[in-house]
């Protein structure tokens, strides 16, 4: 017996197949802040598959400073911990500057003093790895402030 196997990407797999698609909003211009490249690699995905086609991508918090000054930010999506320093920091930097966009805190090693200092900031969510594609989708639509019914 002979089986055709189709090698897709990653997006392509995340993508729901058309004909079960609701209407999706397009997502805003997304930051997305990791120091690991295939943790940034995965959320481009993620955010490709929801219909979010422009992000800016960054390996530390130093180079993405001036990128959350971007006005046509919608999110921030930025890991908790960094080597030299720690998500909360930087975004309480770009607060600072008055910029409120909406952040997405993502870690690998969770803790209580993570969960509130994020907590502690003006519109920002937190979520713990691994997560499921769903969480992700809610905690951005949350922050966003979409309907999850409309943008699902």
């Amino acid at each position: 017996m002979l089986y055709a196997y189709s090698v897709c990407t990653r997006a392509q797999a995340l993508r729901p197949l058309k004909s079960t698609m609701k209407p999706i909003i397009p997502l805003p211009p997304i930051l997305l802040i990791d120091d690991d490249p295939l943790v940034i690699e995965t959320l481009r995905d993620l955010c490709e598959s929801m219909e979010c086609h422009r992000q800016l991508h960054h390996l530390d918090t130093g180079s993405a400073f001036d990128a959350a000054a971007d006005p046509t930010l919608g999110l921030i999506i930025c890991d908790y911990r960094f080597p030299s320093s720690s998500g909360v920091s930087f975004i309480e930097q770009v607060r600072k500057r008055g910029i409120e966009t909406p952040v997405l805190f993502i870690s690998g090693t969770p803790d209580s003093d993570a969960v509130l200092k994020a907590a502690n900031l003006k519109r920002t969510a937190f979520l713990s790895k691994p997560f499921t594609i769903s969480r992700f989708r809610e905690a951005i639509y949350g922050l966003l402030e979409l309907s999850p019914s409309v943008a699902a």
